[in-house]
């Protein structure tokens, strides 16, 4: 059962993404692809599966179920990409702004993420 909710969370995360960044201010992404070709999007699906497959281990080793426990697990989790982008904002020079929407999504992302694998959980 938990299979079907990691696969229906990285689909549901690559769909929050592409609504998410056809959404956000054009002006911060500039010089970025607003298209992906057909092995980027078949990748982030991957990279979605994974980050759910985590969420689902995390919250089995922990004994956590439902919606809850998964979304408030998935906006903890947050905390490392916010990390890792404020260190490409500091040692890389990308704009705060960009790196800001970069954030949003993955604060997003791994939220619903998190309440969809707690659901099947």
């Amino acid at each position: 059962m938990i299979v079907w909710g990691i696969v229906l969370a990285a689909v549901a995360a690559f769909v929050l993404s592409s609504v998410f960044y056809s959404l956000a201010p054009a002006g911060h992404l500039e010089g970025l692809s607003t298209r992906p070709r057909i092995w980027q999007a078949a990748l982030e699906l991957v990279r979605g599966a994974v980050v759910a497959g985590l969420v689902a281990a995390l919250m089995a080793a922990a004994g956590w179920s439902g919606a809850g426990a998964g979304a408030l697990l998935g906006l903890a989790l947050s905390v490392l990409p916010i990390v890792l982008l404020s260190g490409s904002v500091q040692w890389e020079n990308v704009p705060i702004p960009r790196a800001g929407i970069h954030a949003i999504d993955w604060v997003l992302k791994l939220t619903a993420v998190g309440a969809l694998v707690g659901l099947f959980r």
